[in-house]
């Protein structure tokens, strides 16, 4: 098929570009080899008798024609069981969501193992009074008891006389008084 292009051309490029959708809708190509050879020939005679690239809006209806089976093909794994699969914009948006996020694969070990850091767990109302009641009860425990140990004991005094005590240096350090 021969196409021509006169001064209108991107009205009548457009209008090309829509025969060529209804035809492929239709069922008028054996594969998808006719229909990209299809476009490559319309494209070439609108650039060859213009001298202008189609507009991107066009060129994106000709290319999800071309590719119309795999972006109507509901084949759930079909990301899986062709070599380069084509997904819809829907296909898409369900395979990110089914996805896991690479901060599991950083934080997961080999071993099945989190290897995270560890988080810790906000105390209830219940368990900050339970430890208040406590930790009052011990702080009392604990000042009795420094209040023992610390204070002071009592007083003992000894009544020696001078020779008692010269006596008593020269017998346990050697020590004698002048």
């Amino acid at each position: 098929m021969t196409y021509t292009f006169g001064d209108n051309y991107k009205s009548q490029f457009s209008a090309e570009v829509t025969k060529l959708i209804e035809k492929n809708n239709a069922g008028g190509f054996a594969d998808r080899v006719d229909k990209m050879v299809e476009v490559q020939r319309l494209t070439d005679a609108y650039i060859d008798q213009t001298g202008e690239t189609p507009e991107a809006s066009e060129l994106e209806r000709l290319t999800d024609a071309i590719l119309s089976e795999e972006l109507k093909s509901m084949y759930r794994a079909k990301a899986y069981a062709t070599e380069y699969p084509f997904l819809s914009e829907r296909q898409m948006m369900t395979r990110i969501s089914g996805e896991a996020s690479f901060k599991l694969a950083e934080e997961t070990g080999t071993d099945g193992r989190s290897y995270a850091p560890p988080k810790r767990r906000e105390r209830s109302p219940y368990e900050n009074r339970y430890v208040d009641i406590h930790a009052k009860i011990r702080n009392i425990e604990r000042k009795r008891k420094y209040r023992i140990d610390t204070a002071p004991g009592p007083v003992e005094t000894y009544k020696r006389s001078p020779e008692e005590v010269s006596a008593y240096l020269e017998e346990t350090y050697g020590y004698r008084r002048i």
